[in-house]
């Protein structure tokens, strides 16, 4: 049975499929929702100060990227006519699959549901996709949902 459920988005077409999976699985078993959107881009402060670059300037770049993404995870489940299911929106920065394990660790998820339309690059091949970390690296089952281009 499933409570909690982990839901990685990067508000692409394919994480609308896994959430709309992730939202049925929620209805059946009357679980939550963990929607969880990383940005690569996110820099520390240690990282802004190297760079030189202007920290109110990225803090507010910061804020709106966060803003819009947590806004556009909103609409998305309103979409899905899933405002009955308990959703809980985070926002992370770091490298995906690593934060995905993170969060799942931490919140205590029992179910990963993600989408993956496979290998598409070199990088792919050398180093494994996203949903690969994740599935070799998960402290819970994860359900993956094929995306076909």
């Amino acid at each position: 049975m499933f409570l909690h459920i982990l839901c990685p988005t990067d508000l692409k077409e394919r994480a609308y499929i896994s959430l709309k999976k992730a939202v049925q699985i929620a209805h059946q078993f009357n679980a939550r929702i963990t929607m969880l959107n990383v940005h690569r881009e996110f820099m520390d402060k240690h990282e802004r100060e190297m760079l030189r670059v202007s920290v109110d300037k990225l803090k507010e770049k910061y804020r709106r990227v966060a803003t819009e993404s947590r806004e556009e995870m909103k609409t998305i489940i309103h979409e899905l006519h899933a405002d009955d299911v308990e959703i809980t929106y985070l926002l992370r920065k770091g490298t995906p699959a690593d934060t995905i394990i993170e969060v799942s660790a931490e919140e205590g998820v029992d179910l990963i549901v993600i989408c993956t339309d496979g290998r598409d690059n070199l990088k792919d091949f050398v180093t494994g996709t996203i949903t690969e970390q994740v599935i070799n690296q998960a402290p819970c089952p994860v359900l993956v949902i094929p995306h076909r281009k």
